[in-house]
């Protein structure tokens, strides 16, 4: 009998397969948005040219709250890209940039070359240096922990801080969502492009 040369993906594949789809829903919500208000805009303008009647005023609702749904649904798809794919990248660089450096240095460093080097060394001291070094990779993820999130909780405010700027200037809701996601997006931007490539 003939060999089955069909082969099926893997679950690896599969996964991947399934993050790309969402990223593209994803980034197609933008667009989708400002159509969405680009023909509630339109329906207005027709509608001023008419006689207004109350389903041309339904109609423009309806584009102008579909338009809202999609900017948050947009925001929501940036803040999970950010907190899922560009926030454990930034992790790793930063503990990387904090390992290699001097900031986190272990108290017993010396103490444990001079073992390294048979310098009076006994088994105890050997043996305390695998809590020492565990020790130290700990306070690394700590402070790791903490300048990734001080990325996040300043992003954050700049977001919320253009939302309200924009909502004050123009009292449109559309408008505002729009700038705090092109802020998100910066943001994001910026913090990838910061440890690209280091």
């Amino acid at each position: 009998s003939e060999e089955d040369t069909t082969t099926t993906p893997s679950p690896s594949e599969s996964t991947i397969s399934f993050l790309k789809a969402v990223d593209n829903f994803g980034m197609s919500l933008k667009p989708l948005a400002i159509q969405a208000y680009e023909k509630s805009n339109a329906i207005n303008g027709e509608s001023n040219k008419q006689t207004n009647n109350k389903q041309t005023s339904l109609k423009s609702l309806f584009h102008r709250v579909k338009s809202n749904i999609l900017w948050m649904m947009y925001i929501i798809y940036r803040g999970y890209r950010g907190f899922f794919v560009i926030l454990p990248a930034v992790f790793r660089e930063v503990y990387r940039q904090l390992e290699e450096s001097d900031l986190v240095m272990d108290a017993y460093g010396d103490e444990e070359e001079e073992v390294e080097n048979g310098g009076g060394s006994s088994s105890g001291e050997v043996g305390e240096k695998k809590p020492l070094r565990l020790r130290t990779r700990i306070t690394t993820s700590i402070l790791s922990s903490i300048l990734t999130m001080s990325y996040v909780v300043s992003g954050g405010i700049r977001v919320l801080g253009k939302f309200i700027q924009t909502l004050t200037n123009t009292t449109s809701v559309e408008s505002s969502l729009e700038a705090a996601a092109d802020e998100m997006a910066d943001n994001e931007d910026k913090l990838a492009g910061r440890y690209k490539g280091k």
